[in-house]
Parts: structure tokens; C-alpha cells; sequence
């Protein structure tokens, strides 16, 4: 994980929050104990005027410096776009499927246009980055995943929208032998903790073998949901987060805060991140908040600022604790 701090950075970045197509939307990051901020995201509520009601939500989580990331987020919607299948979809916006083969294909342009930046082509510079996106359309939920950031989503439920790809998986420790590298320590080549991934072109270098053939790849699995009246919210986030919550246990979390009567998306995210790193997360956090018209927000609670305030009030007590106890051994 490399060096720490010695106290975590908690402040929080980048926070956004809106509304769009009848969903209540938010997302914020916070550095954590990390020497570096290296995560970076993508929230896109109107993805396309040719396509009403459609919204983007990507995380990237970097790792080995912030450039891959921040490339991902700054470039994935102009990609996405420029995809055949994408311009399929919105010619004849009925299978999902064709969607979810245009993010495919989006995923592995990133990589082969990142590679041609000047930072990536000199080879200074050896970041990467895991990526989940999820599109929401009128009717579905497209999820694409390539690494160990994740989503998941409350409907009658808690199901996953993504799966983490780890290179012990049996799929991907075949991938990499075959593609003449091993799994040593749970990581690539005993280094790399995930196995696939955005950047990471030292882990690439095949010219035999396609891009979804390589020891580490940045073609994503496809998850494909119908959307339902019974649906809720989705939490998409960086391993930060899943480090300290299994799904259920995330989405646990952002039902207490919504029957505390938080309704604002944002607030929600922040108090995630707030309680991650209550419960040891080491990395760092971005996390995520779709809500749904079917989200079940108490009415009359105080929320988020509730939880804050007592949160504060705990710390004075704590730190009056310790001051007394000094004194009375002086």
C-alpha cells in the first residue's frame, strides 16, 4: 500500500450533487491516510441529448500515480461516444446489450489512446487505474467493471451490479499464465493487485496477444439489470470502501442514514467515506449515491448533520477525557 500518513487527510473533495430523470444523485472522495489523492471520477446526468433520460457514473481508483485515472474520467464520456456501438444505440435505443458492447469497447480506447499521451509513451510514468461505470437508462442499469472498484444496488434486494476482478480468480490467474506472467502474494507477477485495469502497460506488453488477452487487461465485464419500481438506490465506489463493506453491509449503512432522514445524495456519500475510515479503511475513498424515486427517506429526522454533531461531541469528550487523565498523574 506504500507509506502513511500520520494522521488521515479527511477533508472532503471534489463532492457533487444533483438531480436529473427522476434521480437524486451524489459523490465525493477523501484522501485518507494516503500520501497521495489518486482517485478521480466521473458523474455525466445527461450523457447525451440524443439519448433523453440516460445518465453516466464512473469511479476510477489509480494506483502508482494520479494520471491514469484522471485521463479515464477526463476522457470516457468523449469515448464512449465516438464507439460504433454507442451510435447503434442511439439510433435504436432498445437493447441494452449493444450499450454495454460500446463501454467495452470505450474501455479498451481509453487504454490505446492514453498510451499515445506524451506522459504514457515516454514511459515515465507507469500508473493505472481500476473503472466502474454505470449507465442508468429509462429502463436499465449497464454496469462495466474492469478491476476491484465496485457497484452494487438496493431493489427488493441487495445484488451486485460488478464482480472484483483479483488476480487468484481462476479466470484471471489463467489469463496471466497463459500470457507468461504468474500470481505471487494474491498479485500479478507478485506485484499488481488486481488484474484488470485501465494504464498498467507494463503489464501489456504482448504484441501476439489481444488486448482482453494480456496479463492485465482493461476490457470490463458487463452487468445488464432491468429496472424495477422496487429500486432504491446504487452505491458505486473504490475498493477503499470494500476494503471495510461487504455489499450488504454498504448498503446497510445508507439505510440508516436514509431512515435518519438524509435525503441529499451527497451528504450520504460523505458520511460514507466518514465511516469507512471509522472502521480502518487505509486508502484512499470515493464513493457514490444514485437514489431512486423508490428510496425510502425518513421524514423528520435531522440526518447526516445529526451524526456530524454527535460525531464532534464524542472527540471533545475523548480529548477532555485525556487532558483529565494527565493531570491527574502530574
Amino acid at each position: 500500500m506504500g507509506t502513511l500518513l500520520d494522521k488521515p487527510v479527511t477533508e472532503k473533495e471534489d463532492t457533487e450533487e444533483g438531480e436529473a430523470h427522476g434521480l437524486r444523485y451524489g459523490v465525493s472522495s477523501m484522501q485518507g491516510w494516503r500520501v497521495d489523492m489518486e482517485d478521480s471520477h466521473c458523474y455525466e446526468p445527461n450523457l447525451d441529448e440524443e439519448l433523453p433520460g440516460v445518465s453516466l457514473f464512473s469511479v476510477f481508483d489509480g494506483h502508482g500515480g494520479q494520471f491514469a485515472a484522471k485521463y479515464a474520467a477526463s476522457n470516457i464520456t468523449r469515448i464512449l461516444k465516438s464507439q460504433q456501438k454507442y451510435k447503434d444505440y442511439v439510433a435504436s435505443p432498445t437493447d441494452p446489450s449493444t450499450l454495454g458492447s460500446a463501454l467495452q469497447s470505450c474501455f479498451l480506447q481509453i487504454d490505446v489512446e492514453m498510451l499515445q499521451t506524451p506522459t504514457m509513451s515516454s514511459k515515465k510514468d507507469r500508473s493505472g487505474c481500476t473503472a466502474v461505470c454505470v449507465v442508468v437508462t429509462p429502463t436499465h442499469l449497464i454496469c462495466a467493471n474492469a478491476g476491484d472498484s465496485r457497484s452494487c444496488y438496493k431493489t427488493s434486494s441487495v445484488l451486485p451490479l460488478s464482480d472484483d476482478h483479483k488476480p487468484y480468480n481462476p479466470t484471471e490467474s489463467s489469463r496471466i499464465e497463459n500470457a507468461g506472467g504468474y500470481v505471487s502474494m494474491k498479485r500479478v507477477d507478485g506485484d499488481l493487485a488486481v488484474s484488470r485495469a485501465l494504464g498498467d502497460f507494463q503489464y501489456k506488453d504482448r504484441p501476439d496477444l489481444k488486448p482482453e488477452e494480456q496479463k492485465v487487461t482493461a476490457y470490463p465485464d458487463i452487468e445488464i439489470k432491468e429496472r424495477k419500481g422496487e429500486d432504491e438506490y446504487i452505491v458505486i465506489a473504490c475498493d477503499g470502501i470494500w476494503d471495510v463493506c461487504s455489499n450488504e453491509e454498504c448498503c446497510g449503512l445508507v439505510e440508516e442514514i436514509l431512515g435518519e432522514g438524509e435525503g441529499k445524495a451527497g451528504l450520504i456519500s460523505e458520511e460514507m467515506l466518514d465511516v469507512c475510515l471509522e472502521r480502518g479503511s487505509r486508502d484512499n475513498m470515493t464513493c457514490g449515491v444514485i437514489l431512486f424515486e423508490g428510496a425510502k427517506i425518513a421524514e423528520g429526522g435531522e440526518g447526516v448533520q445529526a451524526r456530524r454533531e454527535k460525531r464532534e461531541e464524542e472527540a471533545k469528550a475523548e480529548a477532555l477525557a485525556k487532558e483529565t487523565e494527565g493531570e491527574g498523574t502530574e
